[in-house]
């Protein structure tokens, strides 16, 4: 532990990011739901649409794709 930090502060620490990403689960709910939803409007290939889903997957367990990786799968 840090000296001079109470637990008082770290209870803080840890509340603060458990909110966070709590709030970061809900912006990737989001963005699935809104990639999801747009899928049908897309013109898109089967193939392109088993990548753009893989995506989605690899972004539920916590690997990130850019906006530009997004864009070309």
């Amino acid at each position: 532990m840090m000296i001079g930090m109470s637990k008082a502060s770290l209870e803080l620490i840890y509340k603060e990011v458990k909110s966070m990403n709590k709030r970061l689960d809900l912006l990737e709910d989001l963005v699935e739901e809104v990639v999801v939803s747009n899928l049908p409007k897309a013109r898109l290939s089967k193939q392109e649409e088993r990548q753009m889903k893989r995506r989605l997957s690899e972004m539920r367990r916590g690997e990130r794709a850019t906006l530009e990786e997004m864009k070309r799968a």
